[in-house]
């Protein structure tokens, strides 16, 4: 092996070793139980006909649990073997692109995001490899969206946060 294939080598196990630590990251940091707290139409333009009541009635109170090695809840969130990696997107890739593609044009995707509760941009995004190509939208540690269906389906954690709380003043 040459000295440049040593150094390729060696830039490609790096690459992985990051890429690895990336997902273990996005799984370790919303990793836990999940409730879906409510559902509302999505903001965007489309026919109330093609919302699915039952699905709605179905993942409304229901439990989502991301593990390492599967996602655990109603269909079509259950998954087994997810690849999860965080990516961040601007207001315009929510929801696959629907806010840009599909929004009311009396506004913006910005504007829409905003009411939405994302307050930060870029928007970090949970991305499973999963088969129903479901994504989840963080608007912080412990609240995040999903669309489904012409619907957007506000989560939230079901336990503690991972987030490391700041000491109270006068107390231990």
């Amino acid at each position: 092996m040459t000295h440049r294939q040593h150094w390729t080598a060696a830039a490609q196990l790096l690459a992985c070793a990051l890429a690895l630590t990336g997902n273990a990251l996005a799984q370790d940091r919303y990793a836990g139980a999940w409730k879906i707290a409510s559902s509302e139409p999505a903001p965007w333009p489309h026919e109330a006909s093609w919302e699915v009541p039952k699905e709605i009635k179905q993942l409304v109170g229901a439990t989502v649990v991301f593990k390492a090695d599967r996602i655990v809840g109603p269909a079509p969130l259950a998954c087994n073997g997810p690849h999860y990696e965080i990516v961040q997107y601007g207001a315009d890739m929510l929801f696959q692109g629907s806010l840009e593609e599909k929004g009311d044009k009396k506004t913006t995707p910005e504007k829409a995001a905003t009411a939405l509760g994302f307050a930060k941009r870029p928007i970090p995004s949970i991305t499973t490899g999963c088969a129903s190509e479901i994504e989840f939208h963080v608007i912080d540690d412990d609240h995040m969206l999903f669309g489904l269906n012409n619907r957007v389906y506000r989560m939230t954690r079901a336990g503690p946060s991972t987030k490391t709380a700041a000491p109270t003043k006068g107390k231990p």
